[in-house]
Formats: structure tokens, C-alpha cells, sequence
């Protein structure tokens, strides 16, 4: 059985015995008893009392901590001198997860399952094509298919997607372990997954602004005159010192030039963008006069929106930037919530603990916000932000899925919380809010929802929602709405895993299937990376590398790196060529006309870093190309 993994901080050891004192948790919320407690390699241990808790002699600290004991899994923490100091530290122990070890991840494509036995349930990789579920007990077939994307993963496209059969966990047996079943037609081998088993997707309409303008609408439009919500009349800036360098978490403002109201207000992320809106909520009053502007009084008169491209602001600061970063998991509780609750506890342990490591010179601060329905056992309940991580781990795995049972769920009631209560730190390199659920706002909170979404944005908070199983095209129009108007992603669970009930397709020409895990952490990094702006660019290591088609044709960038005016060159005709960020964010289009075989681009008024040319061929094939910014 495989110990987690320590949250490991780096402390000065210190060379004499200190006494900890602490508790040990079951993740039912009762205490844990007869837990053996010991520092790793040291032959000593103790057990907890009756009410979990101990006391055990630290030689040196840092030291790591094991807990062990029959129907939990084993863990480990690294001891460090705050948690010396902590008069409320405490340990949760998930109950006993078998090893799920004949259950794979095979090259990212789907899961297979190893056989314990002739007979035995099996699912296979099909060379990247789709894969067959055989069981003899069945006697049945199913294979699925989708597009290959062009890097690792899958890609799915609607109408060619047949879902693969849907798995649902039930708990069995005295030892908390968990077994899967499928369709009604009994148990199956297998036992409560770890993490890394869960399969999501992402879309980002930033990146594909134009086909999202075509969906609201269409296939959008009714949802989008159900809740109030134009996403369309869209300001794109982009903000930067005097010297080209992004400036990051700094206001900026869309302001009625007659009436000096503001209109939206948002903070630019780490590539020094903002995104500001003049009728969100509303429909179009006709004609009026827009400013952009910051704190510090530099203006744009005439702001163009998006279509005339973005919007360059220089301003008079100092390139610089926060090592703070706040990300909160706020997380759909209800019983609906109960086929994937338990994943995304293991998932998000795993994330929070992975984030820490990674990016160790950052300080992390996590919160959690779990909420329910009106006239459940709770409405909302919540862990402020705080950098011992240890404490939102805790909180997280404390939790269970019940309640609901009406559609609708506490929405507004949540994010009234996760934004006035989990005290977001002022200056900070990004604000993240993952929004994990499976079920909208009720209808009475329409106005609320659309003031909470406002309220985000003018805080600099970064919604990317994550739909769960159940998720209706209304909830999805929704999350991407919230996502668009907050500078976020959305994210959505897919079939892929066999875990839960059904998840729909988002409405989208393609997407690529990952493992949640790994798509939560790369979103994650993507939103913290930020150019040091005290080291020339060429010497730094590249952004976090984003999924984007690659180079399908022979096309030439030159000069590459570029000190801003550069030339594409192909022998392939365009149907469409887009510059972007390195996050795939398209910044501008540029006329193809009758060029055939030579562009010309220019990006000497952004900031220096790392750009896309996407283009889309004739035959509507996307592809991209890097083109470095160096001055």
C-alpha cells in the first residue's frame, strides 16, 4: 500500500527534543483510536488515545510523522516547528482504499483493466483509436471512438462520441472500502480509486473567441436570455511598464465617459491582461463612449473592443510582482455529488500537495468552501485561507456528499461565502477559484449570481469551473459565462474514466482528454507563471507548456525571436491566422486577403515573451507555431 506523499517544507533542523502534541482524525469525523504514531525510521512510536489524540518527542525538526493503523490508509506528515507551535494540530486519516492496481491509465487514451482471473472484466488501449469493454459474464462489445488529437490526449468531437458505460461506487464491507457497478448489473472487481483516475476536458473561449460570439447566438441564445447574460461586448488590455514588461494584479476600469460611472472593473492576470465588459448583463443600450483607465490616470479615449483588437496601456510603475498565491476549492456537497465526491477528495489532496512542491518559492495559500441546500444539515461551511496547507487537506477529506435532491443547489450562497469570508490576501500573483459542481442556482438567485460574477471580477478572483456528471447545457452556458467574465477556464469531467454518471459534451468543435489531476495542476501553472522582468527573456526557461495544436505544415517565422515586426511564410493557403498568448488567448487576427504565402505581423507593443500563430487551413485544420519576443 503506497504512503502519500509528505507536504515537505524546508525548516532549519534544530537539534533539540520538543514535544508535539496533536490528534488524529477519521475521516468519518470521529476520533481515531489505537493509531500508531511514529517518526519515520525511529523505533519509538506511540498510540492515540482514546479520543485520538498524542503526545510523541521530536529529536529534530524537520522530521516526518507516520501514522499507520488497521482500516486506514498510512500517511505521512513533515513535522516542522509551527506545527510545534500549533495548539489545534490535527491529522485525518481516509479510511482503507484497496490498491486498485489492476486499474491503469494507458498512454492517456482511456483506462484499462488488468485481469486477476480468466474472466475477469478487462478493458483495452486500441492503438489511440478508442477502446472495447469485454466481459464475459456480458458477452458484449462497446467501442468508443473519437478524433486523435495532434499532442498527447484525446480529442472529442460532437456527433462522433459514443459514450462508454456508466460506473457508479458503493460502499461494501466493514473496512470502508469502496466497489464499482455498472448499469445494474452487479459488483465488479475493483476498490475505491486513487487519485489520477478521474478524466476531464477544458475549454477556453479566449481562445476560440469567435466560434463562442457564434454559439451565444445559436445553440446558446435561449441560455443566454434565461439568465441575463451577454458575454459578447468584450475590452481586451493589456497593460505594461514603460519598458514592455507585463504588469500584473492591477486594476483596471471600463468607465461611461458621459456619466463617469464605472462599468466593469478587473485586475490583470500574470501576462498583464484584463478583460472589461459593457453590457454583461445587459442587452446593448446603443451608442455610448467608453474610457479605459487605471489608478494611476493613464487613459484610453477611444477603447476598441475586441474585434478592432486589443488595447495597449502603458503605465508609469516599476515592473514587479507578488510570490502570494490564493486558491480556493469551492465544491458542490449534495447527493448528487456522490459518484464523483470521493474522487475528487483523493484528487484534490493531490493537487493542493503537488502545487506546494513544484513551486516551493511561492507562498501557496489554500481554502475550501463545501456547500449543500437550503434545509439540509448545512448550508455552507468553509476553512479560510491559509498557507499550512495541512489544515485545508484536512477539511477536504472531512467532507461527504448528501443532501439536495431538487436540481437546483445553494450556488450564490457559496460563492457569497468563498468571496466575503475565505479573506482573499490583497496582493497576489493570481486569485483562483475552482468551481466544482454538477447543478445551477435556483432560479429566484438570477440576480444574485449575476452581481456574485461581477463582484469576482472586481476582486481579481479567477473562476474556472469544473462540471461534474449531470451538468445540463443550461449550467454549462452558465460556467463558461462566469469563466469568460473572470478571466478564467472552463473544465468539465468527462466519460473516460468510468467514474459516475453520465457527463455531457460541451458545446465545442474538439477538446482534449486529460487526466484531471494533471489538467487542474497545468491550469494552475499556467496562471502563475510570470516572466521575471530582472532577467533578460532569452536566459529564462519557457511558460508552462500549454495543449496546443502543434505545426502541421511547413511554415517559416523569421526573424524568430523577434524584437516585434516579423514575417509567416508558408505555400499552404489560410482560412484564418490568429497571434496569441502562450496560453492560446487570441490577441489579434490578422488579413489573410490575398496574401497567398506572406504575412506580416507585428507584437512590438506587448510585453517580451511567448507567442502562437495559429492558423486554420482550408481545410479547417488548426495548427500553431511559437514566435519568441525578445528586446
Amino acid at each position: 500500500m503506497r504512503l502519500a506523499l509528505p507536504l515537505l517544507l524546508l525548516f532549519p533542523v534544530i537539534s533539540f527534543s520538543q514535544l508535539l502534541k496533536g490528534r488524529v482524525i477519521a475521516e468519518s469525523g470521529h476520533a481515531a483510536a489505537g493509531v500508531k504514531v511514529q517518526f519515520q525510521n525511529k523505533l519509538n512510536a506511540i498510540t492515540t488515545n482514546p479520543d485520538g489524540s498524542f503526545k510523541i518527542m521530536a529529536a529534530k525538526l524537520p522530521d516526518t510523522l507516520v501514522f499507520t493503523a488497521l482500516g486506514f490508509e498510512p500517511y505521512k506528515v513533515v513535522i516542522t516547528e509551527k506545527n510545534i507551535k500549533d495548539p489545534n494540530f490535527e491529522v485525518v486519516l481516509l479510511n482503507a482504499r484497496r490498491d486498485l492496481s489492476e486499474v491503469v491509465v494507458t498512454s492517456g487514451y482511456g483506462i484499462a483493466r488488468k485481469p486477476k482471473a480468466s474472466g475477469d472484466t478487462k478493458l483495452y488501449d486500441v492503438s489511440g483509436s478508442g477502446y472495447i469493454l469485454e466481459d464475459a459474464s456480458i458477452t458484449k462489445s462497446l467501442r468508443t471512438d473519437y478524433i486523435p488529437g495532434a499532442t498527447a490526449g484525446i480529442a472529442g468531437s460532437r456527433g462522433l462520441y459514443i459514450k462508454p458505460p456508466t460506473y457508479s461506487w458503493i460502499p461494501t464491507g466493514v473496512d470502508g472500502s469502496m466497489r464499482f457497478a455498472d448499469s445494474g448489473m452487479g459488483l465488479r472487481t475493483g476498490t475505491l480509486a486513487k487519485s489520477s483516475i478521474l478524466t476531464a476536458g477544458e475549454v477556453n473561449d479566449f481562445n476560440k473567441w469567435k466560434m463562442w460570439e457564434d454559439y451565444t447566438e445559436n445553440e446558446f441564445k435561449m441560455w443566454s436570455d434565461y439568465w441575463g447574460i451577454k458575454p459578447k461586448n468584450r475590452f481586451s488590455v493589456q497593460l505594461t511598464d514603460k519598458n514592455h514588461h507585463a504588469i500584473i494584479n492591477e486594476a483596471v476600469y471600463l468607465v461611461n465617459r458621459s456619466t463617469k460611472d464605472t462599468l466593469w472593473r478587473a485586475f490583470t492576470d500574470n501576462t498583464g491582461k484584463a478583460e472589461l465588459w459593457s453590457d454583461f448583463f445587459r442587452d446593448n443600450r446603443g451608442e455610448e463612449n467608453f474610457i479605459v483607465t487605471d489608478r494611476f490616470g493613464n487613459t484610453i479615449n477611444h477603447p476598441s473592443e475586441f474585434a478592432n483588437g486589443v488595447n495597449l496601456l502603458a503605465a508609469d510603475k516599476a515592473c514587479g510582482f507578488s510570490n502570494d498565491v490564493d486558491i480556493a476549492f469551492v465544491v458542490d456537497a449534495t447527493g448528487s455529488m456522490g459518484d464523483e465526491i470521493e474522487f475528487l477528495k483523493l484528487e484534490l489532496e493531490d493537487v493542493i500537495r503537488n502545487t506546494m512542491e513544484k513551486y516551493s518559492s511561492l507562498t501557496l495559500n489554500a481554502a475550501s468552501v463545501f456547500y449543500r441546500d437550503k434545509g439540509d444539515e448545512y448550508l455552507d461551511k468553509h476553512v479560510a485561507f491559509n498557507d499550512d496547507l495541512l489544515k485545508t487537506i484536512n477539511f477536504i477529506k472531512l467532507q461527504s456528499a448528501a443532501g439536495g435532491g431538487d436540481g437546483p443547489e445553494a450556488v450564490d450562497d457559496a460563492l457569497t461565502t468563498a468571496l466575503d469570508s475565505l479573506q482573499w490576501h490583497k496582493n497576489t500573483r493570481t486569485k483562483l477559484l475552482f468551481l466544482i459542481l454538477d447543478a445551477p442556482p435556483h432560479d429566484d438567485a438570477k440576480e444574485r449570481i449575476r452581481k456574485l460574477i461581477a463582484k469576482a471580477a472586481a476582486m481579481g478572483v479567477r473562476i474556472v469551473p469544473i462540471a461534474c456528471s449531470g451538468t445540463d447545457k443550461s449550467t454549462e452556458f452558465l460556467l463558461r459565462s462566469m469563466a469568460l467574465a473572470t478571466n478564467g477556464t472552463y473544465a468539465f469531467l468527462t466519460n473516460h474514466s468510468g467514474v459516475g454518471l453520465s457527463h455531457i459534451e460541451p458545446t465545442t468543435d474538439k477538446y482534449e482528454v486529460e487526466l484531471l489531476n494533471g489538467l487542474l495542476q497545468r491550469i494552475i501553472g499556467q496562471f502563475l507563471y510570470a516572466k521575471d522582468c530582472a532577467v533578460e527573456y532569452a536566459k529564462q526557461a519557457e511558460p508552462v507548456e500549454t495543449r496546443q495544436p502543434g505545426n502541421i505544415l511547413s511554415i517559416k517565422l523569421y526573424p524568430n525571436p523577434t524584437s516585434g515586426q516579423f514575417t509567416i511564410e508558408s505555400n499552404k493557403e489560410f482560412k484564418e491566422i490568429f497571434i496569441a498568448d502562450f496560453t492560446g488567448k487570441i490577441l489579434m487576427r490578422l488579413a489573410v486577403g490575398d496574401n497567398k504565402g506572406k504575412w506580416s505581423a507585428d507584437l512590438r507593443q506587448y510585453p517580451n515573451g511567448t507567442y502562437l500563430v495559429k492558423y486554420i487551413t482550408k481545410e479547417n485544420t488548426w495548427g500553431s507555431e511559437k514566435v519568441i519576443l525578445a528586446r
